[in-house]
């Protein structure tokens, strides 16, 4: 019985410095030195060399991220003359799908690209101008009209809505008649949603 409880121990110390040896190399892989990796990289484009240079490697080796067909583009323009920033979603064209970053660049030189992915693009720029979302809405003949405004804030009219000021809350007949102001096509939308 003492020769199978010392064969059982022996048995439990060789497997436990087999996994501790086992562990150990796992982790000495892990952990390698960065160095290592830099030698070998370094012999392999080396050798590989006499094809090219190791510029021509490098690029050949690094995945360009590109362009896709559902690529979405947002345009964000800040007119410095109002302060407003507007913002514009669009699917990308097709004649700018399976573009790099830098070929970006080139086809938009004047615009700052913010974000490049291959599902998603954010292009920057400022103009020292006044955007032209600038609207007021009155009322005129009984409904709600739409009129557009200059950086002289000269209004241009530009529709007749169907909304009728005849059932508008008092409140709300005070602010169309003073006028409201609204600063971009979302907010208008949504304001004549409001008065609906």
């Amino acid at each position: 019985m003492k020769r199978f409880t010392i064969y059982l121990i022996l048995i439990g110390i060789v497997l436990g410095f087999l996994t501790g040896m086992y562990i150990y190399r796992i982790n000495q892989i892990k952990n390698s030195n960065t160095e290592e990796i830099a030698e070998l990289i370094e012999d392999e484009c080396t050798y590989i060399t006499k094809l090219g240079t190791k510029e021509e490697l490098l690029s050949a080796n690094a995945k360009k991220e590109k362009t896709s067909p559902n690529c979405i583009l947002i345009l964000k323009i800040y007119y410095q003359k109002c302060g407003h920033l507007i913002e514009k979603k669009e699917k990308i064209e097709e004649a700018n799908v399976n573009l790099t970053e830098e070929e970006l660049k080139e086809k938009f030189p004047d615009w700052e690209v913010q974000k490049f992915t291959e599902t998603e693009i954010v292009l920057y720029k400022e103009l020292n101008e006044y955007c032209n979302e600038h609207y007021v809405l009155k009322e005129k003949d009984g409904n709600i009209a739409i009129y557009k405004l200059d950086e002289n804030k000269k209004e241009e009219f530009i529709e007749t809505t169907e909304i009728s000021t005849d059932y508008l809350e008092e409140e709300d007949l005070k602010r169309i008649k003073e006028g409201i102001f609204i600063n971009t096509k979302k907010e208008l939308n949504k304001t004549l949603e409001d008065f609906e």
